[in-house]
């Protein structure tokens, strides 16, 4: 059975998570404090190290996990062609650019290890990407509980974030897990129903017709 482990790190309390079943695990933005995500692993052996986007509080522990682990990284190829302005941006808010090893690269559709799909879902970042298991999502900065990611960063696109969110309320089921990037978990129902920035009745009608 595959579980979902949250390790909160960095300054931005960014969500890293370990999803594992049983000894095979796969860690998910990894931001900050390597120490505190190898200690969550408890020594089981990591698959993949992937990035939901590569904003700096999402990547900044990458290095150190893939040269502990030995595993991938991996991340959609439209964030990393613009991994110079993420290093810039990391830079003006006062924080070190993470350097980070060559890519492997995820696009919709990709099946990664643990059987774990990849949805495109760009609009906080070009690249941005969610992470599909059985019965959860890890949906990144794209949706919050209570709340949506910001757009206002380089490649960020208000119309594509609101179309990938209004997908993740149409393709998941209501019962499935949101794990985000940042703040506590919800449900795609509870988002559908109660997000007041991007709520599915009005937003799927407008935007997302067939």
């Amino acid at each position: 059975m595959v579980r979902v482990e949250t390790v909160v790190v960095g300054p931005l309390s960014t969500n890293a998570y370990v999803i594992c079943n049983n000894d095979s695990c796969v860690v998910v933005d990894p931001g900050d404090e390597a120490w505190k995500i190898m200690r969550a692993l408890r020594g089981r052996k990591v698959l993949a190290v992937i990035a939901t986007h590569l904003h700096f509080d999402h990547v900044g522990a990458v290095r150190d996990i893939v040269k502990l682990t030995g595993a991938p990284f991996m991340v959609h190829r439209l964030d990393w062609e613009l991994r110079d302005k993420y290093a810039e941006l990391a830079m003006s808010w006062g924080f070190k650019a993470p350097v980070l090893p060559e890519p492997t690269f995820v696009d919709e559709g990709f099946t990664v290890p643990l059987g774990l799909r990849i949805m495109h879902t760009p609009g906080h970042s070009p690249g941005s990407i969610s992470i599909i298991g059985d019965g959860f999502v890890l949906t990144g900065d794209t949706l919050f509980s209570g709340g949506v990611g910001r757009t206002d960063l380089p490649g960020g696109d208000d119309e594509a974030l609101i179309a990938s969110i209004c997908r993740l309320y149409r393709e998941l089921p209501r019962d499935f897990v949101v794990y985000p990037g940042h703040g506590p978990p919800t449900t795609i129902g509870e988002e559908a129903e109660d997000n007041t920035i991007v709520p599915q009745t009005s937003v799927i009608n407008k935007l997302m017709r067939p």
